[in-house]
């Protein structure tokens, strides 16, 4: 007889300390959200969006958070690359970190990162970016390579980039007070065409020059 009471006491005993974690996380005011922090948002708009995005709340039982729930949502928005959730249920602590694509170009009014993801990065300016002109972000890759790989001192020349499907580019660099179009054909001899076109650049009779090709650096013409 002792034994079904001892098992009974100790199911009860069981039932209330479930009972009593069930209360004290779902219910309880002691594990509630009382700091959010997020981190990795490039842009204060970006963060704004962020924070909205992920629903959390001050105040909020902790366990009532799903960090799969939130993370899909904000993976939801092109520009949002990764992004990991964490709790610190003693002080409250809810961090939302960000990984964000890196812009590279402008991309038919958006932007474009280096895997060929097109996005809309909010608040984000990028004056120093080219744009880029292409009929898909693949080659828009491309033209994105072709720039990263030249020098800063002649990049930043740089306003726009056009890839051709036959892996040919042509753009428009800014020398002084001119814009100039300039075919530069393949991806290849990328030093010794801007060596040239510094030379050419450098020649009075090129001062009113507005074309300028380089497909061929031995033998570039000037219109």
């Amino acid at each position: 007889m002792p034994r079904p009471k001892r098992f009974s006491v100790i199911t009860l005993a069981l039932v209330l300390v479930f009972s009593s974690c069930v209360y004290l996380f779902a219910w309880s005011p002691v594990f509630t959200v009382k700091r959010i922090e997020i981190t990795g948002a490039p842009t204060a708009e970006s963060k704004v969006l962020i924070t909205r995005a992920s629903e959390i709340t001050i105040g909020e039982k902790m366990a009532r958070i799903e960090p799969r729930s939130v993370e899909q949502r904000l993976k939801s928005f092109a520009w949002v690359k990764q992004v990991n959730i964490s709790r610190n249920w003693i002080d409250g602590h809810v961090h939302v970190d960000v990984v964000p694509r890196t812009p590279k170009a402008f991309f038919n009014g958006k932007t474009l990162d280096l895997s060929g993801t097109v996005f809309e990065l909010p608040g984000f300016k990028g004056t120093e970016l080219p744009m880029v002109i292409a009929s898909n972000p693949v080659d828009g890759v491309q033209a994105i390579a072709l720039f990263t790989s030249l020098p800063r001192s002649f990049s930043l020349k740089i306003t726009s980039l056009t890839a051709r499907p036959d892996t040919n580019f042509t753009m428009k660099v800014r020398h002084e007070n001119r814009l100039l179009n300039v075919k530069w054909g393949p991806s290849e001899a990328n030093d010794l065409k801007i060596q040239v076109f510094n030379a050419l650049m450098k020649e009075k009779e090129n001062k009113r020059v507005r074309t300028i090709d380089l497909s061929a650096p031995h033998a570039p013409i000037v219109k």
